[in-house]
């Protein structure tokens, strides 16, 4: 439940918050650090979740509309959130709010009403096959994959202008992160073109679009792969009607390992028919 992490979260923060000098002795949460706290939140508060799976912990808190409200509220009174880490036996880091930062996890790229919207076909999709739609992310990605969204995203509404564009991977499990998609795409002239990549994010109709998984992925495919470009993308579920794809601004090698934001730099609903079950 979620109401029982926040209580682990608490704990962990008020285990290293320092009050004599306003900071945390320590911000980084191990793997251990987290099954500790739930052991010891067991005992002393009776909360009744397992120690089993830290590796998940971040990840199921942050889902879904209420990730924000599921966050402690003294931990939110210090201006503290919280980002996944997952390499090297790593759950999770307290971070400072941002300037201008309001809530622990703000929905800066919600659907726009007012972007442009594509009608994309999903007839090509075998009857039997959709029957079996679920509303997960799994399914998300293979529908997006298999009616080459993405792809007509690159061709009709782009902000980098590509000339080709392949998916490559899904569901890419690295140290440092998961890519939902990747995509090799080729840019510049015809006769000598320029490889970049692009990852993809994908995100429920309720999950909010967490900027630090997609830098993570960014960062994560500039150590993958010898590219000198990589553009970020999200792609968001829109119940009943299709995907809400934000195209981010196109990151440089030299940039990422400072990249702090992300920057909308092209967006559009694609619209499904006819619709498809659970999308």
């Amino acid at each position: 439940m979620a109401s029982q992490k926040t209580k682990i979260i608490e704990h962990l923060f008020m285990k290293h918050w320092n009050a004599s000098n306003g900071k945390l002795d320590r911000s980084l949460m191990s793997l251990d650090d987290v099954a500790q706290a739930i052991r010891e939140c067991n005992d002393v508060h009776g909360t009744t979740l397992s120690d089993r799976n830290p590796a998940n912990f971040m990840k199921d808190l942050l889902r879904g509309a209420n990730a924000s409200k599921n966050w402690p509220s003294f931990v939110a009174a210090k201006r503290f959130t919280g980002i996944q880490r997952t390499s090297d036996g790593e759950c999770f880091e307290f971070i400072p709010y941002r300037q201008g930062q309001t809530e622990p996890f703000p929905d800066a790229f919600k659907v726009r009403s007012e972007a442009p919207d594509f009608p994309v076909q999903s007839i090509s999709i075998p009857l039997v096959t959709k029957t079996l739609g679920r509303s997960d992310e799994t399914w998300l990605i293979q529908t997006a994959i298999n009616l080459r969204v993405v792809e007509t995203h690159f061709a009709v509404a782009p902000a980098y202008p590509l000339l080709e564009l392949t998916h490559l991977q899904m569901g890419i499990k690295l140290r440092s992160t998961e890519i939902d998609a990747l995509f090799l795409g080729k840019t510049g002239d015809v006769k000598n073109p320029e490889s970049v990549l692009v990852t993809c994010e994908a995100k429920q109709d309720k999950d909010p679009l967490i900027p630090s998984q997609i830098i993570n992925q960014v960062q994560a495919a500039f150590a993958e792969a010898e590219v000198e470009t990589v553009i970020p993308i999200g792609l968001r579920t829109i119940k009943g009607v299709g995907f809400y794809l934000t195209e981010f601004q196109a990151v440089k090698r030299a940039d990422a390992s400072r990249l702090e934001d992300l920057i909308l730099a092209s967006d559009a609903i694609y619209k499904l028919y006819p619709a498809v079950k659970g999308i």
